[in-house]
């Protein structure tokens, strides 16, 4: 009973970090929104439901506004699921050996961070996709604790694939993080393959009746962004710096979709937005038959490849860099209430709150912070060296869970299309949340992992010690 107790006040400590982020909701209520949020709550509105941004994401807004019909009802749903995310990732951590300080003080390093509590209640997919990159995260660490026995309980595995299938389902690239951690689980299991299809049905079920029903029932318009509109920024980059190498159907190409002219003057490596929104880009060209701009720009990318590389790493240099370049802008939860005909305004219920964190959001916004507040380089640097130092015989069971945000960090640095705090959200969280896994760097005999051959219960903790498997309780 000792350690039950241990485990739900984990939970319970852990999740009290919401309190930090109610007082968010008390000052900026509703919510932060942007014009993608006031567009998907149109959509909530008339009806009229399209895939641009993921339509699983608007139809998650829908179904929470039928409770309470405000924005700020989507907010509170954020703030609570993130809290709750943060206990049971917390749980997991305790019931691995990690103590209990260590987990409750890294809850509430998200809870309090200036960064946190905006994102927290800004209508964007991203923050219900970071709670499904939770949850999965939660899932590997009791993978790495149960080990074998995880496999035997088909609830963790039905678990498992819902929580993969929100990852798909809440960014259309979502689903590349999904494979690289299938894949890595598959290749972990190669021996016994058979053990990871309840998980992958329940994934792939899902994930079929969301696209299916669910998408015809809502009437959604399945046009959404092609892949090769990702490639254009490339495309343009190597237009701007080595002309030459493109071919006369190649330009052809680019001209139908926009003038040569355009191409050239809107292109900013650190910024998408410019180009692709531009008036005079045709991006119906491109989503009518994408199949020869995805060729083009996989063909530029491999042909101009020094180029290429310049360009991904101007892009992505915001997930490793923390200094803010002069000459680039770090989006993130912008002050203002974009104006909109639908009567969202801020109303703040508790003026106190507001005046507070007011002073805490311009603060951490300012240059001389940026680095430490928002940027989420020294974040990711600290996980990544969490891992490496983590990659020892004992302790080499914890780099699953690294698996998945290291494969994530892959796909926002191959995909982010501007410097957005935003898309490095679930980075930035599950970075701070495995930061106490470096406690087994110096106490590896403290690491527990339920025995290959004995299936303990959840609450029990099996320490490694020297090699040999042993089941103890831990005080």
């Amino acid at each position: 009973m000792h350690q039950i107790s241990d485990a739900r006040r984990a939970f319970w400590l852990a999740s009290l970090a919401f309190l930090p982020l109610f007082v968010w909701w008390l000052g900026w209520f509703p919510a932060f929104v942007s014009s993608d949020s006031l567009d998907q709550l149109r959509q909530v509105e008339t009806g009229q439901y399209s895939n641009g941004h993921p339509a699983f994401h608007t139809i998650t807004l829908w179904a929470i506004t039928r409770f309470w019909n405000n924005p700020g009802a989507v907010t509170l749903v954020q703030m609570v699921t993130l809290a709750m995310l943060l206990g049971l990732i917390a749980k997991r951590l305790h019931q691995l050996g990690v103590p209990l300080w260590l987990v409750v003080g890294a809850a509430w390093i998200v809870g309090l961070s200036p960064a946190v509590g905006p994102t927290s209640m800004t209508l964007w997919k991203d923050v219900a996709f970071t709670a499904a990159f939770l949850w999965v995260l939660a899932e590997l660490l009791l993978l790495v604790r149960l080990s074998d026995a995880y496999w035997r309980d088909p609830w963790n595995q039905v678990r498992l694939g819902a929580a993969l299938s929100l990852l798909w389902l809440y960014r259309h690239n979502g689903f590349l993080t999904v494979l690289g951690v299938v894949a890595v689980l598959a290749i972990l299991n190669r021996r016994n393959l058979g053990r990871l299809l309840p998980a992958v049905l329940t994934l792939a079920g899902i994930v079929a009746i969301v696209l299916g029903p669910i998408y015809w029932l809502f009437t959604v318009e399945r046009v959404q962004p092609a892949a090769g509109e990702v490639l254009l920024p490339a495309v343009a980059s190597s237009l701007v710096h080595e002309p030459g190498n493109f071919s006369a159907g190649d330009l052809e190409l680019l001209t139908a979709i926009a003038p040569l002219d355009t191409w050239r003057s809107r292109y900013d490596c650190a910024s998408a937005d410019a180009l692709l929104f531009d008036p005079a880009m045709n991006i119906d060209v491109i989503r009518q038959d994408p199949g020869p701009v995805l060729r083009l720009g996989l063909r530029t990318i491999i042909r101009d490849l020094d180029t290429s590389l310049g360009f991904f790493w101007c892009r992505s240099s915001y997930l490793l860099v923390p200094d803010q370049p002069e000459n680039s802008y770090l989006s993130r939860p912008q002050f203002g209430v974009p104006a909109n005909d639908q009567g969202i305004e801020r109303s703040p219920i508790w003026s106190a709150a507001y005046d507070g964190t007011r002073e805490v959001f311009f603060q951490a916004g300012s240059d001389s912070w940026l680095w430490l507040t928002w940027r989420p380089a020294l974040v990711i640097w600290s996980m990544l060296a969490t891992y490496a130092a983590l990659a020892r015989h004992r302790t080499r069971a914890l780099l699953l869970p690294g698996a998945l945000l290291a494969i994530h960090l892959v796909n926002v640095a191959a995909t982010s299309l501007n410097h957005e705090f935003r898309l490095a959200f679930p980075l930035y969280i599950g970075g701070i949340l495995s930061l106490p896994l470096l406690w087994f760097v110096r106490h590896p005999d403290r690491l527990a992992i339920v025995s290959a051959g004995r299936a303990f219960p959840d609450d029990d903790i099996a320490p490694v010690r020297a090699g040999k498997r042993q089941f103890q309780g831990v005080e």
